[in-house]
């Protein structure tokens, strides 16, 4: 399973304080991934419509930046404990491509803690933001976790 994992991206977990109402992301780079891009035809009110995809492949072993756990569990984590983990959740998580050689880029968006609610820089959007800075933004909109060969599929749109 090593063949093509050569590329990078950074992964930001998202996290909404419901008493301060305050939106953070938790940014963590992995190095050594597979990214494969398609292009898929959705049936939308207006019509068919193409949707540009990538699909991200994670290997699920020793060379991880820090331990995953899962989103329910990552959630009731403190912020410094959230820090120390990643979590992969459909519910507001995105990844940037930082790295890939076809395409030319190599990267250094922001990781760690983002305070996306209280920065004038993200202006209360830190995924917003992103797109308009940065190109190759995905929301995460599916995720497996595969034991065959130890991996994370994550899909973005």
């Amino acid at each position: 399973m090593g063949i093509g994992y050569v590329d990078s991206v950074v992964v930001y977990n998202r996290y909404i304080n419901g008493l301060m109402e305050t939106e953070t992301y938790f940014g963590t780079r992995f190095d050594n991934v597979r990214i494969e891009f398609t292009q898929e035809e959705n049936q939308t009110r207006a019509g068919k419509e193409n949707v540009s995809t990538c699909l991200l492949k994670i290997k699920n072993n020793s060379t991880l930046p820090k331990p995953f756990k899962d989103p329910k569990k990552w959630e009731k984590l403190t912020t410094e404990e959230m820090l120390e983990y990643f979590t992969l959740n459909t519910g507001g998580d995105f990844f940037v491509i930082v790295k890939r050689e076809g395409l030319n880029l190599d990267i250094e968006p922001p990781t760690g803690l983002i305070e996306s609610s209280t920065s004038e820089l993200y202006n209360g959007n830190f995924f917003e933001y992103m797109k308009k800075n940065y190109g190759y933004v995905y929301s995460l909109n599916s995720f497996a976790q595969l034991d065959l060969i130890p991996h994370f599929q994550v899909g973005g749109l």
